[in-house]
């Protein structure tokens, strides 16, 4: 460290937040590098703050360094102060905790989480002397993997991944470790086919049908501490995966599809975690993190045990967001602590006909019983997600959110409670591959403006809701990459050789720049966003193997246009076909569904 801080100080003392960029935090692994038998950079393409607090790194970044031979190293996008500080240095983006450049990894893993930081991933290429295209890397230069929700569609990537990882990464990564090591000597053409007979790894180069890997929660893979940030970060707060996939299957929800089956950690397993968690980081706070939280077997159990042991000490609880069927009043009261900050309940619609289109299955009694069971417990501020631009969505549907919040001002107004302050994110539909509404279209940017127009003008009636909007231009671009095919690649490469960087963040974003790029090389992405695709026409996605049935899929976009809901897979086996088709079933606490 100390010889890395006399090279690097007169450039880190010039940019902003410079303790993104000297590593050495506390709970580190820092392994030996030299040491290590098998080496891997695990690359978030965005901003220390965001990367450290992403939960699926943390658990890889574990999994790998508990392996003796084994090292596992980090790296996030620097900021473009600090870019531009490198360049002029001369010097390689560097993993924070051994300061070796990238291309001194045997691999470098790349976390695909959001379709805007595309052309990030270049730029980090490029600073780490890595060649962009992987037809133009040699034996020398590492493999580069990536993995994530993105991952479910690799087309547009596909020039630039050498092995795309796919479902969960427990045990593939060190498969792909372990055969690594027993054949590095292979000259790498030969070395990637052989990774990519590995089950969840799909290679352009020699591209398959490829299955997703479906992991079965154990202790031993989920971390009890993690590398804690020099500053505040996103999710400052220790994090327990208490549940993995979503049986609700909300037809526009990409990761209810494609983390099938339901699988539930044990209540000790969960309570003894974030016990452990809590106490070797210091945080004081922990999540219970799940894409549907409250719907885990023992939820109120789990919350009612670390109530117990935690009492007294200020530590307080955090769930994301809420399902409101499931939200009771004594799950409030458990969840009452010290620093009352929001409940986030996801209606996502405001009518019950487009409730019923997206499969919510939740009913405007459910969304304000759940609300008035806040208020109750003391929570004046509540956090609504809606989504706007959803298929078969008429007018009236977009101005029922506004109806739904005057009901649950006049049921806190009857039961004379106080009226909250509800704040609203109100996001735009995006077309998801591997979900029955990947076909549909999504509205254009005058559609969308027409119904955020709708809903402003509703605003002298809610004054007590706050409305955010996300940006239509930005949903586009998202829709266009996510459907992407292989040509998107051209896209993206252009426009990370013109300056995109970042692009995860709005203000770094040039619509101008998009709009000459895409001129140039002949796409019209604001019409590919906005046009519906033959549902049996092959897509881009198709060679990745989910475990559904695209009949199913088509099914429920066809239930859909009627308004007919399927029931969760804790109700009944909707007859999706993952269990069926990969030998797998769902697992509750304690039990075992059929």
């Amino acid at each position: 460290m100390s010889n890395f801080l006399d090279e690097y100080a007169p450039i880190l003392a010039s940019c902003e937040k410079p303790s993104r960029y000297i590593g050495d935090e506390f709970l580190s692994a820092n392994k030996d590098f030299n040491a290590s038998k098998v080496k891997i950079a695990f690359a978030f393409p965005d901003k220390y703050e965001i990367g450290i607090s992403n939960f699926g790194l943390k658990i890889l970044y574990h999994v790998v360094n508990s392996q003796d031979n084994y090292m596992a190293d980090r790296v996030y996008a620097p900021d473009k102060d600090f870019l531009d500080i490198l360049l002029k240095h001369n010097k390689k983006l560097y993993a924070l905790e051994s300061k070796k450049n990238l291309n001194q990894f045997d691999f470098v893993g790349f976390a695909l989480q959001y379709e805007m930081s595309y052309t990030t991933i270049l730029k980090m290429l490029e600073f780490s002397a890595i060649p962009i295209f992987s037809s133009m890397r040699g034996n020398d230069d590492p493999i580069i993997l990536a993995g994530g929700p993105c991952a479910y569609n690799p087309a547009p990537l596909s020039d630039f991944i050498d092995l795309f990882l796919i479902g969960d990464g427990e045990e593939v990564i060190l498969d792909i470790l372990n055969l690594y090591e027993n054949s590095k000597n292979l000259p790498r053409e030969e070395l990637i086919q052989k990774l990519a007979k590995i089950e969840g790894v799909y290679s352009p180069a020699y591209p398959k049908k490829t299955k997703k890997r479906i992991f079965n929660l154990d202790k031993k893979s989920h971390p009890t501490k993690s590398p804690i940030s020099h500053f505040a970060c996103i999710h400052d707060r220790a994090t327990v995966e208490i549940r993995r996939g979503c049986g609700r299957l909300c037809r526009f929800c990409q990761s209810a599809h494609t983390n099938l089956p339901v699988r539930e950690r044990r209540a000790d397993d969960i309570i003894s975690l974030t016990c452990d968690y809590v106490k070797n980081t210091g945080y004081d706070e922990y999540s219970l993190l799940s894409l549907s939280s409250n719907d885990h077997t023992n939820i109120e159990e789990i919350i009612f045990r670390l109530n117990q042991h935690f009492s007294g000490t200020g530590i307080n609880v955090s769930l994301p967001s809420q399902r409101a069927d499931k939200f009771s009043l004594k799950l409030a009261k458990l969840m009452q602590q010290e620093k009352k900050s929001a409940i986030t309940i996801a209606p996502e619609a405001g009518s019950q006909r487009m409730r019923d289109i997206i499969n919510k299955n939740l009913t405007e009694e459910q969304i304000i019983n759940a609300v008035l069971s806040c208020v109750k417990s003391g929570w004046n501020k509540i956090k609504f997600y809606f989504i706007i631009g959803l298929p078969f969505e008429h007018d009236d549907d977009v101005l029922a959110i506004a109806e739904l919040i005057k009901s649950i001002n006049l049921a806190c107004k009857s039961e004379k409670l106080p009226i909250p302050s509800i704040t609203c994110s109100i996001s735009v539909f995006v077309p998801k591959p591997h979900t029955p509404f990947a076909w549909h279209r999504q509205n254009s940017l005058d559609e969308i403006e027409h119904k955020k127009q709708l809903l402003l003008s509703c605003k002298s009636q809610i004054k007590n809701a706050k409305l955010n909007f996300h940006s239509s231009r930005v949903s586009q671009l998202e829709a266009f990459f996510t459907r992407g095919n292989k040509s998107v690649g051209s896209f993206i490469y252009e426009l990370y050789k013109n300056g995109s960087y970042l692009d995860s963040w709005e203000e770094n974003i040039n619509f101008d720049m998009y709009d000459c790029v895409a001129k140039k090389i002949g796409i019209d992405y604001k019409k590919e966003a906005t046009e519906n695709l033959d549902i049996y026409s092959q897509m881009p996605w198709d060679i990745i193997d989910t475990g559904i049935d695209k009949s199913w899929l088509i099914n429920e976009y066809c239930k859909a246009k009627n308004a007919e809901t399927t029931v969760p897979c804790e109700v009944r086996c909707s007859g999706c076909g993952v269990c069926k088709n990969f030998s797998t079933k769902r697992i509750y606490d304690d039990k075992i569904r059929k």
